[in-house]
């Protein structure tokens, strides 16, 4: 009994570890962008599993006819077509092993940003040794007031690592329903946005993009801001007013920024962001991590595992939840 994987546009430090893990009974067919996507098409036609790197074009999945569930590689799946993976009537999920290296570099950012270890570094290469070091100009995080925008996987463990590991206060906001339990493992308290805004030495944002969250952050959320806050951004850069954010960080309205994601990507190599100071800049790069690779790999074969079993997946994004009943081609 065999089951043929289509692995559509992969990245490749994936490839490798892809197939040699791939459990008995699994083909496991590789197929980058660069070739003719109809052949993609055809190949998607009869296959029964489906994994997906990003930018796939609809057409693939359209073709996938026969596909019991379809793996995503990303978090966030704004690109999907959801109107079209729901006419398929199979459960489509996306990953959620990032959290913690998200959650990580989150963590990074802005404690590089408080400590302003760009600027003291830049000093120390230009030979002078703690000349200009101002203290006033350099906090801590110890009994700060962290606020979280998205509270879902990311924002539980920056919260949970922000407190239990550096004494800070959490306030968070998300407009879902968060359990009480989640909110009191951290512990954290929900507040209005326009709150968290105001009382928040950092803030951090860990959103996914939708209708919603669009532009989220503008100039009137900003202007709430304590001048000696620091705004973090590892959800998607399209939630935050880009330009808004650069008028509050020349005018000194704003302590500083640490930013893994932008309205547009790659960041142009123009952008003011990547000249100032106060403010660290990061290639869209907090979930990558060997560990994270093999998570993600891990979780492929799981929830294929889980579809053959007739168990729902992890993270499945679409209304179906459940694949149909799986026969060997």
């Amino acid at each position: 009994m065999t089951y043929k994987v289509l692995f559509v546009n992969p990245l490749k430090d994936y490839i490798d570890r892809l197939l040699e893990s791939a459990p008995e009974g699994f083909e496991v067919k590789v197929m980058p962008l660069t070739g003719d996507v109809s052949e993609i098409c055809r190949e998607a036609e009869d296959a029964d599993f489906l994994i997906s790197g990003v930018d796939v074009p609809e057409e693939v999945f359209r073709s996938a006819k026969n596909v019991h569930f379809i793996q995503y590689m990303s978090s966030g799946y704004g690109q999907l077509p959801i109107d079209i993976l729901n006419e398929l009537g199979v459960p489509v999920a996306q990953m959620k092993t990032h959290s913690i290296s998200v959650a990580e570099h989150a963590l990074t950012l802005l404690l590089t940003v408080m400590r302003r270890i760009p600027a003291s570094a830049q000093l120390l290469r230009a030979g002078k040794w703690r000349e200009d070091l101002d203290e006033t100009s350099y906090s801590e995080l110890y009994n700060k007031t962290v606020g979280i925008v998205g509270l879902g996987n990311i924002g539980r463990w920056i919260g949970k690592i922000v407190h239990h590991g550096f004494g800070a206060n959490v306030v968070f906001y998300d407009n879902g329903e968060i359990p009480l339990t989640v909110s009191e493992l951290i512990p954290a308290r929900p507040v209005a946005l326009e709150e968290l805004m105001e009382v928040s030495d950092v803030v951090c944002l860990a959103l996914p993009l939708n209708a919603e969250s669009n532009k989220l952050i503008g100039r009137n959320k900003l202007a709430l801001m304590k001048q000696n806050a620091v705004l973090v951004n590892v959800g998607r850069g399209e939630v935050v007013d880009q330009n808004a954010l650069i008028d509050a960080l020349r005018e000194g309205r704003i302590a500083g920024a640490g930013l893994d994601v932008y309205d547009r990507e790659p960041l142009d190599t123009a952008s003011e962001l990547l000249n100032m100071e106060q403010v660290v800049c990061t290639p869209h790069m907090a979930g990558v991590g060997w560990e994270n690779v093999q998570r993600r790999i891990e979780t492929v074969w799981q929830n294929f595992d889980a579809v053959l079993r007739g168990d729902t997946p992890l993270g499945v994004v679409t209304t179906v939840k459940k694949g149909p009943a799986c026969t060997a081609a």
